[in-house]
Parts: structure tokens; sequence; C-alpha cells
């Protein structure tokens, strides 16, 4: 598991407000499915505050923390209190975000000035659009985020697999200092299978893992990935 704050790891392993809000009269999405970010905000507001809020998404552990704490400050507050706060101050509530999470704290947001945006729209108009709750999180189209650094040139399969293996080399002392370790099984496209091993196959842990190593593998092969487990075998 990489290094997070307590805060953020607390956060992910006990998220708070997930799942529906069924009385929500503002709802705001952002992120995507196929990049594994998409994220629901649901909003309560009543008499220009925020009574109650929750969200779903399909984040592993930095989009589910700070969808937590942001639903966190979020209950209490004015609709203009809501509106400043920036993925900067969710990030510093977090206890800081790794330079390759950071995205987590800037859809966390989007999403809730989506659901502000919804919320300011004539309620005939909101109720006319239905029980959005209910609906599957939206597949927005797919925008990888491209690699901090351009590969100089393409990569052959073998130097592909190569340098995946020493992302691995380099990260496993962190995986091993938690009691797992991460292999990998192969490449196919954008898709960088591996077999997490000991307590990296805790369902709750692996999206910790998963999320950071895929950025640094990205930065290796200079192309977007995606980082997913290999079957069990």
């Amino acid at each position: 598991m990489l290094d997070y704050s307590p805060t953020l790891t607390d956060h992910f392993l006990n998220p708070r407000n997930r799942g529906p809000l069924d009385d929500a009269n503002a709802l705001g999405e952002a992120g995507a499915v196929r990049t594994g970010d998409a994220l629901r905000l649901m909003l309560k507001v009543e008499g220009g505050a925020i009574a109650a809020a929750g969200f779903e998404t399909t984040g592993g552990g930095p989009e589910v923390a700070a969808a937590s704490a942001l639903t966190e400050l979020l209950i209490g507050k004015t609709v203009a209190e809501a509106r400043e706060i920036t993925p900067d101050y969710l990030e510093t509530v977090l206890g800081g975000l790794p330079e390759d999470d950071r995205s987590a704290a800037e859809v966390a947001t989007a999403a809730l000035a989506a659901a502000l945006r919804d919320h300011a729209q004539p309620p005939a108009f909101r109720a006319a659009r239905g029980d959005r709750t209910a609906q599957p999180l939206a597949i927005a189209p797919l925008k990888p985020s491209a690699p901090a650094k351009a590969a100089a040139k393409s990569l052959t399969a073998d130097e592909e697999i190569a340098a995946v293996n020493a992302v691995l080399d380099e990260m496993r002392p962190r995986f091993r200092a938690d009691g797992g370790d991460v292999e990998l099984h192969d490449i196919a496209g954008p898709r960088v299978r591996v077999h997490l091993r000991g307590t990296c196959t805790d369902c709750q842990l692996a999206g910790l893992t998963l999320g950071g190593l895929q950025k640094r593998v990205a930065e290796a092969l200079g192309r977007a990935v995606f980082v997913v487990p290999a079957p069990s075998r």
C-alpha cells in the first residue's frame, strides 16, 4: 500500500455517507466509469443549507476518501459556503494527496459544482428529469490522463514488460512493508494485469495499491494504461 495520510486511509476504510440519498434534491456527476473515477454526489438542500449528502463512486482509495470527506464538509453548510470548497482545500482536509492522486479532489469538487448548478435550476425543471439517483452512473467519454513525461520512442513488448517490472521492483518494499506484493501478469493494449499477493488482495486495500501503481506505470510506458487485477490462479 502506498503512503497515504491517516485521515485519507480512515475515510477510505470507513467511508461516510456512501450510498444513495433517496430524498436528494440536487445531483452532480463527474469523472467517468471507464476511467475508474466516476462520482455521483447527492445533496438534500433545505432552507439554503445542506441537510444531508451522499455519494456513489467507481473509484479506488483516493476517490472514495475524497468523496467521503467532502460529504462531511458539506453537511450543515449553506449553499454559498459549499461553493467556496476548492480541490486544494479538500486535499488539505485529507492530509494531502500524492501528486499522482490529486485528481480525486478535482473530481469530487467538480461533482459538487455540478450538484449546486442542478439545485439552481427551477424545481419544475428538475422534477421533469425524474429520479436520477436510481439511474446508473453516467458513462462519460474516455479521457485517459496523459503521462507527465512523453516517451522518447515507442517501446517494444519486451521493453514494456521490463519497464513495468522495474516499477514494481521500485515499489515492492512498500508493498512488502504492509505484508503484500504485486507481480506482473501480462500487458494487453491499455490493460496491465497484475497479481495481488498477501494483504494487497484485501478488497479495501486493492484500490489504494492499484491507483498509485497505475500512475507510475503510465509514466514508465509513456501512454495511458489501466492497471487491473488478473484472474486468480
